[in-house]
């Protein structure tokens, strides 16, 4: 029953900023840059909306969650394996290494809030620690993968 409760605030908790509407920051739209090499051009890069993550005093990104709620919920089961997997299954939806990072910052905020620790307990927080360290070395793995693929010559 606990799992359930975990895995609804999880969806809930990433999913909330969508709910309030994902307020842009204001700013211009950056051109996509071509790239020389390969005369490509590279994906737009816009400025994130941010908000407050309800509770605490830090801030996160605002952007598709479609791909990054999977992480969020196989970490809060406490799956290793299959934190690492839903990491790898972002990236290859086109999530963006920086918006699973955030993800995985959002979860790790998430187990230290004050309500969570209470309503969950010690055993689920430090359940979350192995699955939450599985998804970050598969996260660092795939960003040595991409700066050895734009480290090779076209």
């Amino acid at each position: 029953m606990k799992s359930a409760i975990v895995i609804v605030l999880v969806v809930t908790f990433l999913s909330l900023p969508v709910a309030l509407g994902q307020t842009k920051v204001a700013g211009p739209t950056a051109k996509a840059p071509e790239c020389a090499k390969c005369s490509t051009a590279s994906p737009a890069t816009e400025t994130p909306a941010v908000q407050t993550i309800p509770g605490t005093n830090e801030t996160m990104v605002v952007g598709r969650i479609e791909n990054l709620i999977p992480i969020g919920v196989l970490t809060v089961l406490g799956c290793e394996k299959c934190s690492a997997e839903a990491v790898n299954w972002a990236l290859q939806q086109g999530s963006s290494i920086d918006d699973i990072e955030r993800t995985l910052r959002t979860v790790a905020a998430m187990q230290k809030l004050d309500c969570f620790k209470g309503q969950f307990g010690p055993d689920v927080v430090e359940r979350l620690q192995k699955p939450l360290a599985a998804a970050n070395e598969a996260l660092a793995q795939a960003r040595t993968r991409a700066a050895n693929e734009t480290q090779k010559p076209h």
